[in-house]
């Protein structure tokens, strides 16, 4: 049975959730990285808030309790043309959307609690496919906004990340929301989600952070595997080759930056951050080890080479591989084909920007 929308229920709810949060001060705490997701989807709404003219609303995942699809910080909007983003494995996307239509009516944001661990959901029964409590806000997005959201991105864009911190509080039975955001640094850590300072007031944080970047050098059919499964998951993708016919548009519709040149002149056209992650496979001896040589020099985060190990020893001149480069690259996960490497190397991947340390191949079996 859907329960109606009511201002003194909500204001009712909203000082029992207050008092459930323990109190604390404490906004630079250590947390894990988010996963690639959040920031995918942010990239699509913020393009979407772009082009869109009409009012829209966004629902916002404030806090977790137990396990979610996606973490604190996913986003969905809702425009005239549909949804761009997502909350959840659609548990609770349908009600959000009702939710949504009565803010833009009224104005008003709401402050939905979804408990999916019971199996006789209030909102929606038995069978959704998902267990924890999701708490959710649902609010207009006004000019001001939509311009910080956008002004977000192209921040994102030039590499700098950006605290988003949410205000929330009670005035009689209306809640109010201040959003606010601040350019951040790359090594200050905040802990995502949602804490309380009183009875009627709650304050959000989330970093926003810019996705990871793979650089590929060699543009072989491999690569394409590689480049694509990496672009859908999120990673801004620049391949590198010293081969016009092979790094080209046509064979790497996907990539978001093209670069041909020889080694070391093809350093001077990329920018390395710390963070980068790096893979070489252009299946050319000599060519690998420049790219290698150069890679060196660079400190990034993960640099993963093709082939067996004793190979990468040849291209180091030396039977001592430093610890972040991967070598055989991926997970062994038993993987044949194009297809199923760039699954493993992806994999591995993923494990090293969200753990936080590299993984040794196959640690994880």
């Amino acid at each position: 049975m859907k329960i109606p929308y009511s201002k003194v229920v909500l204001f009712t709810n909203i000082i029992m959730l207050m008092r459930s949060f323990p109190f604390t001060k404490k906004v630079l705490l250590q947390v894990a990285k988010q996963g690639v997701n959040e920031e995918m989807y942010f990239y699509e709404i913020a393009d979407r808030l772009k082009k869109l003219k009409d009012e829209c609303v966004i629902a916002t995942l404030l806090h977790v309790e137990g396990s979610s699809y996606l973490k604190e910080g996913a986003m969905l909007l809702f425009h005239q043309d549909g949804k761009t983003g997502m909350i959840s494995a659609g548990c609770v996307e349908s009600d959000l959307e009702e939710r949504s239509r009565q803010v833009l009516l009224d104005g008003q944001p709401q402050y939905a609690v979804y408990n999916q661990r019971s199996d006789e959901d209030l909102l929606w029964g038995t069978g959704t496919g998902c267990s924890g409590v999701l708490h959710v806000l649902v609010e207009r997005v006004d000019e001001q906004l939509r311009h910080h959201l956008l002004d977000v991105k192209r921040s994102l864009e030039k590499g700098r990340p950006v605290l988003h911190r949410k205000e929330l509080f009670i005035d009689e039975t209306r809640l109010n929301i201040k959003n606010h955001f601040q350019k951040s640094d790359k090594k200050t850590i905040f802990k995502n989600g949602l804490i309380s300072t009183n009875d009627v007031e709650m304050t959000f944080f989330y970093l926003f952070e810019p996705m990871p970047r793979l650089v590929i050098f060699g543009a072989g059919e491999d690569a394409k595997s590689v480049a694509k499964l990496a672009t859908e998951t999120g990673w801004l993708v620049t391949i590198c080759d010293w081969r016009p016919a092979f790094c080209n548009r046509a064979e790497f519709p996907f990539a978001d930056h093209l670069i041909v040149g020889y080694p070391p002149d093809l350093f001077d056209k990329l920018a390395f951050d710390s963070q980068d992650f790096a893979v070489i496979m252009s299946h050319n001896f000599q060519q690998d080890k420049q790219f290698l040589s150069q890679l060196l020099k660079q400190k990034l985060r993960y640099v993963g080479v093709l082939g067996p190990r004793n190979r990468t020893e040849k291209l180091l001149e030396t039977e001592e591989i430093p610890a972040f480069i991967s070598s055989p690259i991926g997970l062994s996960i038993g993987s044949s084909g194009p297809h199923e490497i760039a699954v493993s190397i992806l994999a591995e991947m993923i494990a090293v920007y969200r753990l936080e340390k590299k993984r040794p191949a196959g640690s994880f079996l």
